[in-house]
C-alpha cells in the first residue's frame, strides 16, 4: 500500500492534476488561521497541540478505516494526505521564475526569486557563478526537506507521520521568515530530521562520486549535533561536479546539476521502497 500510495501520489503532483486550494501551503494558512495566532503559541501546551494535532487526528481516522470497504478507503486515506503532503505548486513555481530570470540575465529577479525561495536565510553571494553553487545546494535542500524526507516518514511510518514531518517544518519555516522563537518547534524539528537527513545524505554519496562525497559524510553521520541543512548541502555539493560548458548561464550550471543529483537520489529511494516492498519488510 505504502509504495502503490507514493506512486500515485506523485504521478498526481508531477501532472499536477491536485487543485492549488489543495496544495500544502494553502492547508497550511488556513490551519494557522484556525489554530492559536503566533503569540499563543508562546505557551508549550498550545505549541504542542498546534504541532502534533494534524497527525494525531490523521492517525485516529486511519484506526478507524482499517479493515473497511476491503481497505479501498484506508488506501484512499492514504493517496489524499499524501496528495496534500506532497503538493508543492507555488514552490516550484518559484523555483521555474528563479531559472528563466537567470537564463534571462535578470540578475535582480535572480536575488528576489532566491530570496522567496528561502526566507529564512537570505540568498547572498559575491558573483551569479556563486549564488548559481548556493542555488543549487539550496534545491538539494528543498528536494530533502519537502519531498525524500516525507516520502520517508509516509513510507516506512505511515501518514500519520508524515503530517506531523510537515507540520512541525511548516511550523519552523513559518517562525523563522518572522524572526520569531517558540518553544519546542527547532528541538523537535531536529529531532525529525536526525534519521532521514542521514539516509539522504548517503543516497546523495551513493548517486553522485562516492569517493568524493564519502570523507564530507562520514565525519557529518557520525556527529550526533550535525546540522541537517550543513550535512545536505556540503554532501551533495561533493558529490556532484558542476560542468563546466553546459550550454547554461553560470549562474544556472551548479542549481541544474545538483537538481539533477537530488532526482537521482529520489530515484535510488524509490527503488529501496521497491525492494523492501518486494520482500515484505513494508506493505
Amino acid at each position: 500500500m505504502a509504495l502503490f500510495s507514493l506512486i500515485m501520489v506523485l504521478l498526481a503532483e508531477r501532472m499536477r492534476l491536485v487543485a492549488d486550494t489543495f496544495q500544502f501551503e494553502a492547508w497550511f494558512k488556513w490551519y494557522r488561521g484556525l489554530m492559536f495566532d503566533d503569540q499563543a503559541l508562546r505557551s508549550p501546551g498550545k505549541m504542542l497541540v498546534a504541532l502534533a494535532l494534524p497527525a494525531l487526528l490523521v492517525a485516529i481516522v486511519q484506526s478507524w478505516l482499517v479493515g473497511v470497504w476491503f481497505g479501498v478507503l484506508h488506501l484512499a486515506l492514504w493517496i489524499l494526505v499524501g496528495l496534500l503532503l506532497f503538493g508543492h505548486a507555488p514552490l516550484r513555481q518559484r523555483f521555474r521564475q528563479y531559472l528563466d530570470a537567470a537564463r534571462r540575465g535578470d540578475t535582480q529577479s535572480c536575488f528576489n526569486h532566491a530570496d522567496s525561495l528561502d526566507e529564512s536565510s537570505a540568498i547572498q553571494a559575491a558573483s551569479l557563478e556563486e549564488m548559481g553553487k548556493r542555488m543549487g545546494q539550496l534545491s538539494a535542500w528543498l528536494n530533502y526537506r519537502f519531498y525524500a524526507a516525507v516520502a520517508l516518514y509516509y513510507v516506512l511510518l505511515g501518514p500519520a507521520m508524515a503530517t506531523l514531518y510537515c507540520t512541525v517544518r511548516a511550523y519552523h519555516d513559518h517562525f523563522a521568515a518572522q524572526d520569531l522563537r517558540r518553544p519546542l518547534v527547532g528541538p523537535v524539528m531536529k529531532l525529525l530530521d536526525w534519521v532521514p537527513v542521514r539516509i539522504v545524505s548517503l543516497g546523495f554519496a551513493l548517486s553522485g562520486h562516492f569517493s568524493k562525497a564519502a570523507p564530507v559524510l562520514v565525519p557529518k553521520v557520525l556527529d550526533p549535533m550535525a546540522d541537517p541543512r550543513t550535512m545536505i548541502t556540503e554532501v551533495a555539493l561533493a558529490a556532484e561536479e558542476v560542468p563546466e560548458t553546459s550550454g547554461e548561464p553560470l549562474c544556472v550550471q551548479p542549481t541544474l546539476a545538483l537538481l539533477k543529483l537530488a532526482k537521482r537520489n529520489f530515484i535510488l529511494l524509490l527503488v529501496l521502497v521497491s525492494l523492501l516492498t518486494i520482500f515484505g519488510v513494508i506493505h
